[in-house]
């Protein structure tokens, strides 16, 4: 009896401890069934309806923590409610009774789920009346990227009921959906009448539009909901629509700075006063082009000499603004911002015989060494980027130049040395130690310009080519480009029926990044195309003025149309596609 007791409290330890350890048992097909709601009270769609508690029960356990979050209420309300949950029932308690005579849709979106896969209920919604009847008014449609034509998930989708006072950028919607993974979105129970639609990725949860910071887009004409509508469709970006403001003036460490609310792309400086002698000091767009930077001079006296300047700047929008600014600087032992360059074309891109060059730097430029800018055929020949096609921009921040490459050059002359270093008449007649030395000397010249890549260029410069007006230069700088072959790219071409006159066809890669673009051309050719995977977008110019526009909805301009051709395309070395039928 005494040995038996080990094994009993063995027993009692298992069965004890499976007992606190209650959970879902292991095995078995996981539960991918959401929770099905089987009753409500009051029923969906009542009418007449003036209570403050709904009560909702399923098919099994539910979980609503995230709930107070999820619910969306239309027409929006600002009316606090508690949320409780036992087992399969759930409960909302408003604290303030439903504005009578109105048609309210209650949206669950992910909120409920059940306990054990948190499996959220599917199209969850309710409906009921403070009125006689139910508004039955719905709009549907898809949500989409403006650039890449990809589905906006999680979207506010608002309608705004047409008035003289209606703000976009203010308001709430009265109505509102969220969109699905697929971008779609439905918004049911609608008054009828006439309304703004407008769509918003809503970061900061607020339901109202910030449009520095968030996605959105629009339709410029009303929506006439005295009828139901389906696939409406809107297309969204992130532009920055908000009124164009100057925000300071002001002396920053060594520099001056004029600092604007958001990004300009153009800007003009007049002096205030003529017959000032002060020079315009250098100047330059820096911090995400949001501010206007002016660099000390000698002939001025810190804290001392100001220059009173009209700045034109205009934003990426083209609304424009003028503004006055008084440039001085301050004495400081600040250190300059580090000095920044890029260089295109990139080392070892493609190239075709007449390179464009872009050289951009982060300051103003003050020295140039323009003799040392060189052209590299291997060790063979050198060549300087001629005078003539070197150009810079009105600030001096980036050098721009074109030049024209000997494609044949290396390929002519390592063929002719080749045949010369393997010649081997003149060594015979010479002394054996001679021949020795000279047949060594041979192949290893023979053997090195075997090895030269006669497909290849060098764009070269040293170090301190480029001097900022601080004092900073740019590294070295040796650039090799091989010239664009068949061989190792491919090529499309096709032809675009249209009765638009002005567009621009973009070949794009898979993350919709510009490779080439064309302009105004119905048959079009893409020559030399790295190998990988293409589509093209067209940029449509429909009031044909040549500038596509990005539209703006604080003047209620939508964007100027985007065509996506419909497939992804795989390009192979040394392959064409051809026949490419694009219309729109």
């Amino acid at each position: 009896m005494k040995s038996l007791f080990p094994l009993f409290l063995l027993i009692t330890s298992i069965y004890i401890y499976s007992c606190a350890n209650q959970g879902s048992p292991s095995g078995g097909p996981r539960d991918t069934i959401p929770p099905l709601l089987i009753e409500s009270i009051p029923v969906n769609k009542s009418i007449n309806y003036k209570g403050q508690e709904f009560q909702f029960i399923f098919d099994e356990r539910v979980n609503a923590d995230k709930l107070k979050s999820q619910l969306l209420i239309t027409p929006h309300i600002e009316n606090k409610f508690n949320v409780k949950v036992r087992k399969n029932e759930l409960t909302l308690t408003f604290d303030e009774p439903f504005n009578d005579s109105t048609t309210f849709t209650l949206n669950f979106s992910d909120g409920v789920v059940d306990v054990t896969e948190k499996n959220p209920a599917i199209n969850l919604s309710f409906a009921f009346s403070t009125g006689n009847y139910i508004d039955s008014i719905y709009v549907n449609g898809k949500i989409t990227d403006l650039y890449t034509n990809q589905d906006k998930d999680g979207f506010i989708v608002g309608l705004y009921q047409l008035t003289d006072s209606i703000d976009l950028l203010k308001d709430k919607p009265r109505y509102f959906a969220k969109t699905n993974k697929q971008g779609q979105f439905l918004i049911e129970n609608i008054k009828n009448g006439y309304y703004k639609i407008l769509t918003f990725s809503d970061e900061n949860k607020n339901l109202i539009l910030n449009p520095e910071t968030e996605d959105h887009g629009f339709l410029s004409d009303s929506i006439d909901l005295t009828l139901s509508r389906d696939s409406v469709r809107i297309q969204t970006q992130l532009i920055n629509a908000s009124e164009f403001k100057s925000i300071r003036s002001k002396k920053t460490g060594r520099y001056f700075d004029v600092q604007y609310n958001k990004p300009f792309i153009q800007y003009h400086l007049t002096k205030l006063d003529s017959t000032n002698t002060l020079p315009i000091p250098p100047n330059n767009r820096v911090k995400g082009n949001k501010i206007l930077r002016f660099y000390p001079r000698e002939t001025y006296q810190y804290d001392i000499d100001s220059l009173g300047l009209i700045i034109t700047a205009i934003d990426s929008m083209f609304n424009q603004r003028i503004d006055t600014a008084y440039i001085q600087f301050a004495e400081t032992s600040r250190k300059p911002e580090t000095f920044k360059a890029s260089f295109l074309p990139s080392d070892n891109a493609y190239v075709d015989p007449l390179v464009h060059h872009t050289y951009s730097f982060d300051k103003p430029i003050e020295i140039f060494y323009q003799d040392s800018l060189f052209i590299l055929y291997d060790t063979l020949k050198v060549e300087l980027v001629p005078d003539s096609t070197i150009s810079w921009n009105k600030n001096k921040t980036e050098l721009t130049f074109d030049i024209l490459l000997d494609k044949d050059f290396l390929a002519t002359e390592i063929d002719t040395l080749l045949k010369i270093y393997s010649d081997t008449t003149n060594i015979d007649s010479l002394a054996v130690n001679d021949t020795i030395r000279i047949d060594s000397i041979r192949m290893a010249k023979y053997d090195y310009f075997s090895s030269v890549n006669t497909n290849q260029v060098t764009v070269s410069f040293p170090k301190g080519t480029f001097i900022s007006v601080e004092g900073d230069s740019t590294p070295a700088v040796r650039n090799n480009y091989k010239f664009k072959s068949l061989d190792q790219l491919g090529s499309v071409s096709g032809q675009i029926t249209t009765d638009y006159q002005s567009f621009t066809l973009q070949l794009v890669n898979a993350k919709y990044e510009i490779i080439e673009e064309l302009h105004n051309t119905t048959i079009f050719s893409f020559p030399y195309v790295k190998p990988g995977k293409y589509t093209f977008r067209v940029m449509i110019d429909n009031n044909a003025d040549g500038t596509w526009s990005y539209g703006n909805i604080l003047k209620d301009e939508m964007p100027e149309s985007v065509y996506f051709y419909p497939e992804i395309f795989d390009v192979r070395a040394n392959w064409q596609l051809e026949n490419i039928q694009i219309s729109f």
